[in-house]
Order: structure tokens, then C-alpha cells, then sequence
């Protein structure tokens, strides 16, 4: 099997994230669903990736609702806050990806899978933490 490339590690992750966001299953369940129903290959990046914003998404939705001017955290549409805690956790969790590149693709992802208005939101929010994160 080929190496995934960092992109698809995130598109991989973000798959899980949301189904995980979309129904009430353990983070497993969804793995052997997704491997049966479209024969999606979660490899252990894919999964440590998922698991690591599954487990740091308090601090994450923290930060959403300190950066989202315009939208509560339970208002903002779910394929959104699953991109967005992505972008954030690798910004604040994995030093060795710089924060540009997690949020652009960041961006990608939301010209991808969301509409839009929302991936200027997304833009948005991400820009002003890195901002601050940067400035203190």
C-alpha cells in the first residue's frame, strides 16, 4: 500500500471526525463502518490524527467560542467545527506542523466540504488565533 500523503492523513481524519460529530459511536465503530461501507483504509495516522482532536476538543471548542464573532460553538454547521478543530489542534498539539500550513489546508479542506461563506469563516477564526498565538 502506498505512504498517504499529510493530505490525506487530514481528509482521512476529517471523515472520521465528522461521523464521530454526526452520531454518538465510539470513534472504533465508525473506523469498521467506514472500512466496510466504503472500504476507506484507516491507517494509524488517520486514527491518531481523529483520536487526538476527539481528545482535546474542549480546549478546541474553547478557543472556536473565544474566535467565532459572529456564531456559537452549537451554531456553526458540524463539517465546519470538525475542520477547524483539525486546523487548531495541529497548531497547538503538533509543533513539528507549521501553523500556516495546518491552516491552509484548512482552507482546502473547506473549499472541499463546505460552502463558501464558511470556509472565509473558517479562514477567519483560524487567522485571528494565529495572530494572537504569534503576538504574545
Amino acid at each position: 500500500m502506498a505512504k498517504l500523503t499529510r493530505h490525506e492523513i487530514r481528509e482521512g481524519a476529517l471523515l472520521l471526525l465528522y461521523q464521530a460529530e454526526s452520531g454518538d459511536a465510539e470513534l472504533r465503530e465508525i473506523i469498521e463502518s467506514c472500512e466496510e461501507a466504503f472500504g476507506f483504509d484507516a491507517n494509524g495516522s488517520i486514527v491518531k490524527l481523529a483520536q487526538g482532536v476527539i481528545d482535546n476538543r474542549e480546549a478546541l471548542d474553547e478557543i472556536i467560542a473565544k474566535y467565532s464573532l459572529t456564531r456559537k460553538v452549537e451554531r456553526i454547521p458540524k463539517i465546519n467545527l470538525c475542520i477547524t478543530r483539525l486546523a487548531l489542534y495541529e497548531m497547538d498539539f503538533l509543533p513539528e506542523i507549521p501553523d500556516k500550513v495546518a491552516m491552509n489546508e484548512a482552507i482546502e479542506l473547506s473549499k472541499e466540504y463546505a460552502y463558501q461563506p464558511d470556509s472565509k469563516f473558517i479562514s477567519g477564526l483560524l487567522g485571528a488565533y494565529y495572530r494572537d498565538k504569534h503576538n504574545e
